[in-house]
């Protein structure tokens, strides 16, 4: 299905969609919380939502300035036996031109790898209806879609605060009934919401950068953030009220099929980038791998189970 659409149809298109549905829902960008939820919803991990989104806002930044002091140091240490004047001003210098060189890439290296095919309002109807309803609720941008045509059951969000994107296989729509897939839309906005999009892909990004170290789950995790899918997952039934259609769309999840060789799930890259998706824990489940991880599929939907 996604692979025969055109790139003609792809990038113009998702481009459309994204700029003009997202005009359409700028005023809802920053929203107040009270004008999302009633007052007596206000507890619990409401309370700290912005707190975490100041959190968030600022992580990208200080990310790439410290990749950048790394490097900044490396350059002008080699050139310290050349030049002791020169040590700080190239320290300096090697730093900015690092973190202003990060700071372009890493939030759209995840769009670059993941690929898949834009899709134009209007073809997912289903989807639409409810990325518009939900949209507002959650008081943010309506984001573009991008399809994968693969069996496995998986969603994600990527890019930046102006122009998020929502990636989703044909295994998934296939697969869930409307309830459910409001969940899993609702659990992708909340990283909008929670303004988690840009820090989770500029996270993911540096982790792609850092090749093989970069694919170990500790490290994609920390640099992605620990807890993203759990506190998203937290927002997102606060919103709709109904966590058990969240907690069966997780069990459809990881009931579906496993990828197969030439599955980007089956990928290096997604290695990395797992913790943008709302499934990390595909060919992960046993007991050792969740320990301690509230992110991991099955400890969400069990917690989902209990509320």
């Amino acid at each position: 299905m996604a692979q025969s659409t055109s790139k003609s149809r792809g990038n113009s298109g998702g481009n459309r969609r994204s700029r003009g549905r997202g005009r359409q829902n700028m005023r809802h960008a920053e929203r107040p919380l009270s004008a999302i939820a009633p007052s007596e919803m206000l507890h619990g991990p409401l309370t700290r939502i912005d707190d975490t989104r100041r959190r968030n806002h600022r992580w990208p930044m200080l990310a790439y300035l410290g990749f950048g002091v790394i490097f900044g140091l490396v350059g002008a240490l080699i050139c310290l036996p050349i030049s002791m004047v020169a040590f700080i001003p190239l320290g300096v210098l090697i730093t900015l031109f690092v973190a202003w060189l990060l700071s372009k890439w890493a939030p759209g290296g995840p769009g670059r790898v993941i690929g898949g095919a834009s899709v134009q309002l209007g073809q997912l109807p289903r989807v639409d209806v409810l990325l518009d309803a939900l949209s507002t609720s959650f008081g943010v941008m309506t984001p573009g879609i991008t399809i994968l045509d693969d069996p496995v059951r998986n969603a994600g969000i990527y890019g930046n605060r102006m122009a998020p994107t929502i990636v989703v296989t044909t295994g998934l729509l296939s697969s869930l009934d409307l309830i459910e897939l409001e969940g899993v839309l609702a659990h992708l906005l909340a990283h909008e919401r929670l303004d988690a999009v840009q820090r989770g892909s500029a996270g993911a990004g540096l982790a792609l950068l850092l090749g093989p170290v970069g694919q170990k789950a500790s490290v994609a995790h920390r640099l992605t953030g620990r807890n993203r899918l759990w506190e998203a997952d937290e927002i997102a039934v606060l919103t709709v009220r109904y966590p058990k259609g969240l907690a069966a769309a997780l069990l459809k999840i990881e009931n579906g099929p496993l990828p197969e060789a030439n599955s980007f799930f089956a990928s290096r890259y997604y290695a990395s980038l797992r913790w943008l998706f709302i499934d990390p824990s595909i060919l992960r489940r046993s007991d050792e791998e969740i320990i301690g991880d509230l992110d991991a599929t099955s400890v969400r939907r069990r917690a989902l189970n209990e509320r």
